[in-house]
């Protein structure tokens, strides 16, 4: 029988953290086809997407054996009942075709072809919504870079933004595994099958499984919630988290979920506030259209590999107005109430990375007992 390994790519910002949810939940809950399979290999049961086995590819000192490689995934595939195989993770999209070579090696060891999923978005939209999230993340390892321009985000971007130029990846994957099926998307509201990521998604995969409803975007972050994350980005890169996690596996991938805890709780009480009514737009018509003259090129090339017309679906869609207002306008009360609940929780670990922080220190007494118990049995012979 041959199987079919499903590689998911992103790109970032379309509709992969929906599409991620919806097949994690349903692998969870039992809801998937038996002639699917979206394994936790790779992911662990905490996480909808497979960033272990991006982590493994490149090297990353943020890869932990313990949430499943590569060759579990291999074996997994080979020996299990199911036909298709789902991985996804955005930062697939960001490989390099060395890693892209390595995973078309991988499924042919599972006796496997691949079919790779890519969607693409207009290079403007995105650039605006990546720069919001980038704002919006607070990782400290970026808060430097907080405050430099908008129009030079190419430049400064944490992540090598030339995966905007969609047709070289495309052709990148082609390259490095000569027999994929590579399906191309465009994320473009209107252009969605069924009208939402997930239904696309599993209608262009050809998976047999229902996704009515299940494409809800998030929640936009408005200009004063982006423009006090931008302020509070130092704060949290100076609070003191890596001594309350010694003992983690972990501590800079457990500081992250510490502070996606706490991110949550400020988009919520953002959006309490009334902060979030519309979202950020930081993009003026004039920086759009250099962008849309940037890129033209490669979007003429996805075209004709993806077979619709992307450059004319970019060219004759609207983009909301620039609105970033003076950040001084804020009224302080509103300011404060973010400020104290975002501090307090620099200084209180949640209870579910408290747990985590408990359960590693446990795993590492206890290979300290045993490892002193096999010493004292070899001191004894």
């Amino acid at each position: 029988m041959q199987k079919t390994l499903i590689v998911h790519s992103g790109t970032f910002k379309t509709g992969s953290t929906a599409i991620q949810t919806f097949l994690a939940r349903a692998s969870r809950e039992g809801n998937l086809p038996p002639e699917v399979a979206y394994p936790t290999i790779g992911r662990g049961t905490h996480s909808v997407q497979h960033q272990n086995l991006y982590s493994q590819l490149l090297g990353e000192v943020l890869f932990t054996p313990a949430l499943g490689t590569w060759e579990q995934l291999v074996e997994s595939i080979a020996s299990g009942s199911a036909e298709t195989t789902v991985i996804s993770c955005e930062s697939f999209s960001l490989l390099k075709p060395e890693h892209i070579s390595a995973i078309g090696d991988y499924a042919r060891q599972a006796g496997a072809k691949v079919r790779w999923v890519h969607y693409v978005r207009d290079q403007a939209t995105f650039y605006n919504a990546f720069y919001v999230e980038r704002l919006m993340v607070m990782r400290p390892e970026h808060a430097e870079l907080v405050d430099l321009p908008f129009e030079e985000f190419r430049e400064w971007s944490p992540l090598d933004m030339s995966f905007l130029r969609y047709g070289e990846f495309a052709d990148t994957i082609t390259t490095a595994i000569p027999d994929v099926d590579l399906r191309l998307r465009p994320f473009i509201r209107k252009e969605l099958r069924h009208g939402n990521a997930v239904a696309d998604f599993l209608s262009t995969c050809e998976l047999p499984i229902q996704g009515e409803g299940a494409g809800s975007s998030n929640v936009g972050s408005g200009w004063r919630t982006v423009e006090t994350a931008r302020h509070l980005a130092p704060i949290v890169a100076a609070a003191p988290m890596r001594g309350r996690l010694r003992g983690v596996d972990s501590w800079k991938a457990t500081r992250l979920k510490w502070i996606q805890i706490l991110r949550g709780e400020f988009v919520t009480k953002a959006t309490q506030l009334g902060w979030n009514d519309s979202s950020a737009v930081y993009m003026t018509s004039e920086f759009r259209q250099e962008l849309l003259d940037d890129y033209r090129d490669d979007n003429l090339l996805i075209g004709k590999l993806g077979g619709f017309s992307f450059t004319e679906m970019i060219e004759q869609s609207s983009f909301p107005d620039y609105n970033i207002g003076d950040y001084a306008t804020i009224p302080g009360d509103e300011v404060m109430a973010v400020v104290k609940l975002v501090m307090q929780g620099l200084h209180t670990i949640p209870e579910e990375i408290q747990q985590e922080v408990e359960d590693a220190r446990a795993r590492r007494r206890e290979a300290e007992a045993s490892q002193r118990g096999r010493l004292r049995r070899l001191l004894r012979r």
